[in-house]
């Protein structure tokens, strides 16, 4: 179980990481621009990402905010990056595909919360289109095929885009 202080921190670089992508205004410097020290308060200091959690997910004293805020931030920042669509597949059907805490902690709650994005069948549909007609995703094939040997499923939204 990650800690307060796991799920704030990765809350904050996944909410840095998408204002970055989607070119919104962040108030605060870049963290990977400060030093270490510096950049580990930002999640405690950047007024502007503290105001967001607050509003749309509540109380920053409590566990449930932040594990809220992490789950929907990383969510977020798969269903909106930059990633290719066969790496944002291998992020979803296996938690350690990609090194990602809150993915690994909170696996079901990330994927229900990746497919509130409309963007994101597609990006499945196509990230399967990769994996089945490109040798070199053998992995990502591997782990898809492992994900509905352990009798998982993708979601109908998805096979019907896929049908089609």
């Amino acid at each position: 179980m990650l800690t307060i202080h796991e799920l704030r921190r990765e809350a904050y670089s996944d909410w840095e990481t998408t204002y970055h992508v989607l070119a919104l205004y962040n108030p605060a410097p870049e963290s990977i621009s400060l030093p270490k020290t510096e950049a580990a308060r930002l999640p405690y200091t950047n007024q502007a990402f503290k105001n967001e959690v607050r509003q749309r997910f509540g109380d920053l004293r409590r566990r449930s905010t932040w594990e809220q805020a992490a789950i929907w931030m990383c969510a977020q920042g798969m269903a909106q990056s930059y990633l290719e669509p066969y790496q944002i597949l291998g992020f979803m059907v296996s938690p350690t595909y990609m090194r990602s805490a809150v993915r690994e902690h909170y696996g079901q709650q990330i994927i229900e919360a990746m497919l509130q994005f409309p963007e994101v069948i597609a990006i499945l549909k196509d990230g399967l289109e990769q994996v089945y007609r490109h040798a070199e995703h053998r992995e990502e094939r591997a782990l898809v095929e492992q994900f509905i040997k352990d009798g998982n499923q993708f979601p109908k939204q998805m096979l019907q885009a896929v049908a089609a």
